[in-house]
């Protein structure tokens, strides 16, 4: 019974909690919790800059296995057209360099585009790349800290290094499944 009181005095001694407005928050750090069990590591920090515009980077690390693995960095601008930079619908320029086996990401392999007449490459090939994201972000609480992220897009490796020519240069997938922290 005395600890029930003491714990209501304490909980009406805080008095209620007053929402804090998102639109204070300044930067988004949010990384991919599902992915760590499986070898897969994603995250992005982004830093309003105007009301309608952040800029960031991203990092990914992919090392399922030997043959399936990708590495990328990226810098990001994220325009939201509703004017409430960090909330709610977004899209995103990004830039940066991204490293793959040849043979697991490229015409040849045995991975995207079975049956390819273009023999497999087992080296690595690191490239720039270009790319687009659109993204939907919730920023959620009483404190407006927590941070929910679902996006998708797709970036394009540039380059012909390895002997690849322009015509095989791949267009691949990207998405964002990420929480996090706003502060």
């Amino acid at each position: 019974m005395l600890a029930a009181l003491l714990a209501a005095g304490t909980l009406s001694a805080q008095g209620p909690r007053t929402r804090v407005d998102p639109d204070t928050r300044q930067t988004v750090v949010s990384v991919n919790p599902f992915g760590v069990f499986a070898g897969y590591v994603a995250g992005d920090v982004e830093i309003r800059t105007a009301p309608f515009l952040t800029v960031g980077a991203g990092v990914t690390i992919n090392t399922i296995d030997d043959y399936n693995n990708y590495r990328a960095f990226e810098f990001k601008a994220r325009y939201y057209p509703a004017e409430r930079a960090l909330q709610g619908l977004s899209i995103a320029a990004t830039a940066g360099v991204s490293t793959a086996r040849a043979d697991s990401h490229f015409p040849g392999g045995n991975v995207i585009f079975p049956g390819s007449s273009i023999p497999p490459r087992p080296d690595r090939v690191t490239r720039p790349t270009f790319g687009t994201e659109l993204s939907y972000q919730w920023i959620l609480g009483p404190s407006s800290r927590f941070v929910a992220v679902l996006g998708a897009g797709v970036k394009r490796m540039l380059g012909t290094e390895g002997g690849f020519d322009p015509v095989h240069i791949p267009l691949l997938p990207t998405a964002r499944v990420n929480i996090g922290v706003a502060f």
